[in-house]
């Protein structure tokens, strides 16, 4: 896996890295190409090996939704076999392209979630019997403006798009089912100026990703504001609380400092849950806390004391989204998978109509 770059696009950094080798950071500025640029350069220059590379981003660049597409077989004693599968797959990928339709925005790539046969989960529907089926795909999917923006870049840079995921599903992939209670949690990555709050119901037969435009700078600009530093002087402060290496007296006014902030940032969350409550009736209580923000107690103790919501293992997530991609990318080339081609067949069908 050493001749491929991870990209990680965020809302504050775009993070380069090829496995195994250190990473490159580069601040988002203005211009957000330019800053992906001077990262894919940028991790160039430290190997030659490159000859490709796999993206993951969130927010507003990839988006991505599960679709379901249920059907009964005329003959329930008939082995479902590959020609079968290819054909539900048709249909999944043609109702997700109906849900997601709008000419500003593409799909781009799908992965099988899961397959239940007469309600039973199947991790292999091939050979097996039933009447009811249902197929439960991933949707990946951008603007076309995003996405030729994109294609530039790494064309410029003579590298093979190997992928396309958002840091929602990445992250997803990393949960053990045994630590979730029925197959549901709540995954809350904060970002840099974006918090994404992504509901796992049924070990994935649904799965969506709300966002919010605050992240855990806003905890840097408050600080910066408040003793008129810079705000990479701020974050070096922040980055010590983080880390537990603030006295007690420095940590208590830090928190007293930031209580504005953190209460701003527990209305978006309450905004979000609300919102997942009211279209899906229930919410999971098994939550998971990823992102640079998660390093922060305030956000723990403030989700602990003002929503009563506990943080589950709290080093299961790395902060850095790049490693979920890393590991995403290399579960996908080691193992590879059957349907893939029949998704990008299907894919590249429906983009041509």
């Amino acid at each position: 896996m050493g001749n491929i770059i991870i990209l990680d696009i965020g809302s504050q950094f775009v993070k380069a890295v090829i496995p195994e080798e250190k990473e490159v950071k580069e601040p988002l500025d203005e211009n957000k190409e330019e800053a992906i640029e001077r990262a894919i350069k940028k991790i160039q220059g430290k190997s030659n090996k490159a000859e490709a590379i796999f993206i993951g981003a969130g927010g507003e660049d990839l988006k991505g939704k599960t679709t379901t597409f249920c059907c009964k077989r005329e003959e329930a004693g008939k082995e479902i076999d590959l020609t079968e599968l290819k054909y539900l797959i048709q249909k999944v990928e043609w109702k997700a392209l109906e849900e997601i339709r709008d000419e500003d925005f593409r799909l781009l790539d799908a992965f099988l979630v899961g397959v239940r046969i007469d309600n039973h989960l199947a991790s292999n529907p091939i050979g097996v019997r039933g009447k009811n089926i249902c197929l439960t795909a991933y949707n990946v999917y951008s603007s076309v403006g995003w996405l030729a923006g994109i294609e530039k870049i790494i064309s410029k840079f003579n590298l093979q798009l190997a992928g396309l995921i958002t840091n929602s599903y990445a992250l997803f992939q990393r949960l053990d089912p045994e630590k979730l209670q029925k197959g549901s949690a709540l995954i809350i990555n904060i970002g840099g100026n974006i918090t994404e709050v992504t509901l796992i119901k049924n070990s994935g037969e649904v799965m969506a990703t709300k966002t919010f435009h605050l992240g855990e700078q806003i905890f840097s600009r408050t600080l910066a504001e408040f003793l008129g530093l810079k705000l990479n002087e701020a974050e070096s402060i922040k980055t010590k609380y983080g880390n537990g290496k603030l006295s007690c007296e420095v940590k208590r006014k830090l928190e007293k400092l930031f209580f504005p902030a953190v209460s701003l940032w527990l209305n978006g969350i309450t905004i979000v849950l609300e919102d997942f409550l009211e279209q899906y009736q229930s919410l999971p209580s098994k939550v998971f806390l990823c992102g640079e923000g998660s390093k922060l107690p305030i956000i723990r103790s403030a989700l602990k004391k003002e929503k009563g919501i506990k943080i589950e293992n709290k080093n299961y997530f790395n902060e850095n989204n790049c490693s979920a991609l890393i590991d995403f990318c290399a579960k996908r080339q080691k193992e590879g998978d059957l349907l893939l081609p029949v998704f990008k067949r299907v894919i590249k069908l429906i983009q041509s109509q």
